[in-house]
């Protein structure tokens, strides 16, 4: 269960959302800026519904109580979004005929990561099942939009910098904003504290 949990939070902030910023870099460089806002717009969508999940169940209690769901897994969303694009993009370097199947081994992957690390360490199986979901439409959503464009002339410097920013963020101490959703959650609410889960 411990080898579990320190799997578990490469998929957590203090390294996904570095990768989603060098993401939109290599998009900004090998394509357009349209398609790089368009990235950062479904990442950030993706990250508002996550966000106001914690924030209704945090400061209120909020949650699809009947469906086992409290709020939905950051941890399973990041993991389908962004590790699911990056992987596309850096397929699509190779050849860009490898779009489509570069999606599925993505999804494959992260969603056996979401059932089988997420859900037993940080989540119950229907929130992480939830954040998957979340993670995968976004990510489905922004590779259909990328079929008009050629991406696969990111420079060879921007790619290897790129890389070199994620394992760096990849070695250090990990984070989450729970703390600060938290605050947020109380501040809204009026509530003493956060609710929490009652497992």
């Amino acid at each position: 269960m411990v080898d579990k949990m320190q799997i578990v939070q490469y998929a957590g902030i203090t390294v996904m959302f570095p990768a989603a910023l060098v993401i939109a870099a290599w998009l900004w460089l090998g394509a357009s800026r349209k398609i790089a806002l368009l990235w950062l717009g479904v990442l950030v969508t993706a990250y508002l519904v996550v966000g106001v999940s914690k924030i209704l169940f945090k400061g209120w209690g909020v949650g699809l109580h009947d469906l086992g769901i409290a709020v939905f897994s950051g941890h399973a969303m990041n993991a389908c979004l962004v590790f699911t694009v990056l992987l596309n993009l850096l397929c699509q370097q190779l050849d860009q005929r490898l779009r489509w199947p570069a999606l599925g081994v993505g999804l494959l992957a992260t969603w056996w990561f979401a059932i089988n690390y997420v859900a037993l360490t940080i989540h119950p199986l229907p929130e992480a099942i939830a954040g998957a979901l979340i993670g995968s439409v976004a990510a489905c959503v922004f590779v259909f939009s990328l079929r008009q464009y050629n991406v696969s002339h990111v420079p060879r410097p921007a790619l290897t910098l790129g890389l070199a920013v994620v394992m760096a963020f990849s070695c250090m101490p990990k984070y989450t904003a729970e703390r600060l959703l938290d605050h947020i959650a109380i501040t809204l609410s009026g509530a003493e504290q956060a609710f929490k889960h009652s497992s």
